[in-house]
């Protein structure tokens, strides 16, 4: 049994990380088989009925049934409540539910990343391993019936089986690179049937198996009749449409961008026009060039995951209290070249240069106005206390930092 904290060696094995991403990430389908228990931590039935009893903190969006590849209504199934930050919403009724579950309907509990140190603790790893954003969805079906036509995901998955047994169908069909967007939401049912093409292979899931399917790729899925829990972690990843939306608050600060379009129709127009967008094109290409964008797009790529902190209070009230900092960064900036980074003055040329091994933690109190010095413990239990202590003291010593 894997447990806490997992690491993506383990949740790879027996294949290992390293031929993952060399013969199979991006690229085809894997199935890892692995032990009975293997994703205990991470999920059983005992722990999704506990979830499920918590009746306050599921609504008609994060429960959701499905019967016959037909969407369940909210109305069949819930009913109105109050939601537990006030106002009204549709909470799902446990003996609906169980009823429509009774003829075999797939249910689906959206987001469930962040509901137990199993699945948190999991998630963070894959992100860590990754470098992308994980969200979790579970799925319970039984009694043969298919929840889902074959369809394409918009994410990388990571099927987690952890109860009963599934039968899931690959096929040949993949879109290229599709997101969620309604240009790849809205395709007809038709659509998906020819697209699909041939059976690739068939695969049966019992618990501690995984599935790794890459975005795009067509798949569905039918359990047996003792009904089956598994969880699909879907990762996704920074694109070439984030860079635009980083372009376009750089921009802004261009004339040229700010500048009327010349008016359409007149002598001239279309010339003008042709000039002006060249114009346009030329400028994103000199601002793609810059050092700049490519260290605030990797640093956009460092940072791409969810925030996934935890409480220990016991630990947390037993500790004495901390020294508290006000960052004064005015003027002082990090920057980044050739692999290397430096603290740099407004105003002066000569840089101080960062460890790259406390270069996460100097990025962590620049992007802050205040914090605890347990804080920054709590933020980075890898590195000693002697380090963190040392870098307080050398940004102090910049009259980066005043102690409060």
């Amino acid at each position: 049994m894997l447990t806490p904290p997992f690491t993506f060696e383990d949740i790879m094995a027996p294949l290992g990380a390293e031929r993952f991403f060399t013969d199979y990430e991006g690229r085809q389908p894997l199935h890892l088989k692995g032990a009975a228990d293997k994703f205990a931590e991470v999920m059983t039935y005992a722990k999704l009925s506990e979830l499920l009893s918590q009746a306050t903190i599921w609504s008609h969006s994060s429960l959701n049934l499905i019967l016959d590849k037909q969407i369940i209504q909210p109305a069949g199934f819930c009913s109105p409540a109050q939601g537990r930050d006030g106002g009204q919403v549709l909470r799902p009724e446990p003996a609906k539910v169980k009823d429509y579950l009774r003829q075999g309907a797939t249910l689906v509990a959206n987001d469930i990343d962040h509901l137990s140190a199993g699945l948190t603790q999991f998630s963070a790893t894959l992100e860590a391993a990754l470098e992308g954003k994980v969200q979790a969805n579970l799925y319970l079906s039984s009694k043969r019936r298919q929840g889902f036509a074959a369809h394409f995901d918009t994410h990388d998955v990571y099927a987690v089986h952890v109860e009963g047994t599934k039968t899931w169908h690959l096929y040949e069909g993949r879109a290229t690179d599709p997101i969620a967007h309604p240009m790849f939401k809205t395709l007809p049912r038709e659509h998906h049937e020819q697209a699909k093409g041939k059976l690739l292979m068939d695969i049966t899931m019992a618990p501690g198996d995984l599935l790794y399917v890459p975005r795009g790729l067509y798949h569905d899925a039918i359990a047996d009749d003792g009904g089956a829990v598994h969880i699909a972690f879907g990762v996704t990843y920074p694109i070439g449409i984030d860079v635009l939306t980083y372009l376009f608050e750089r921009v802004v600060a261009e004339p040229a961008f700010r500048a009327n379009l010349p008016r359409a129709g007149g002598p001239g127009s279309e010339q003008a026009l042709r000039e002006r967008l060249a114009l346009l094109g030329d400028r994103l290409a000199a601002l793609l060039a810059e050092p700049k964008t490519q260290s605030q797009i990797e640093g956009l790529q460092q940072s791409f995951h969810y925030p996934r902190d935890h409480y220990d209070l016991a630990a947390l009230l037993a500790q004495p209290a901390t020294s508290a900092f006000r960052v004064k960064r005015a003027g002082i900036r990090m920057v980044e070249q050739g692999g290397r980074a430096g603290l740099v003055r407004a105003g002066e040329r000569n840089a101080v240069e960062v460890p790259a091994a406390v270069k996460p933690m100097v990025a962590w109190v620049l992007a802050r106005d205040r914090f605890q010095q347990s804080e920054l413990a709590e933020a980075f239990p890898a590195q000693s206390n002697v380090q963190r202590d040392k870098l307080l003291q050398d940004l102090a010593a910049m009259q980066l930092l005043a102690q409060e």
